[in-house]
């Protein structure tokens, strides 16, 4: 979700390079269509992984940002976020590949945040920076 709708807390970076691979996979698909070929992008809302409890992946170094931090699962409850579990992310994405969809928007709840960031850019904007706020006080608090 971080490629369509406007990135909260510290997320910038990271965001950017979603919008860029939201963008690859779109001219990709443009491009391979007369060939038959397929290309959908997946933008999962937080999903039930180790990350939101602080893991990075192995061999990557842990951000200052994060050292200290209390796990962001907790900060997401609080702001009352759903987590996703990982089997029902895999069956949503496999019915939007068997749709054929151009963009995977799941859970279902997200998709109004992203039809709200299309309508609304600024609302939207201000709903990043009220989850920035809650981020930060939620880190503050570590």
């Amino acid at each position: 979700m971080a490629g369509l709708i406007p990135a909260a807390g510290g997320m910038a970076p990271y965001a950017t390079t979603k919008y860029g691979v939201v963008g690859l996979s779109l001219g990709l698909r443009s491009a391979g269509a007369e060939y038959g070929v397929k290309v959908s992008v997946l933008c999962p809302g937080w999903i039930d992984t180790p990350m939101l409890d602080g893991e990075m992946p192995e061999g990557l170094p842990v951000p200052p940002s994060m050292r200290d931090a209390r796990p962001l699962r907790e900060a997401l409850i609080e702001a009352g976020q759903t987590i996703y579990p990982v089997d029902r992310l895999a069956e949503d994405t496999l019915a939007g590949l068997a749709k054929n969809k151009a963009i995977i928007v799941v859970p279902r709840q997200w998709q109004r945040y992203w039809l709200l960031a299309r309508l609304m850019p600024g609302q939207a904007a201000r709903q990043a920076e009220k989850l920035t706020h809650l981020f930060r006080k939620h880190a503050a608090s570590a």
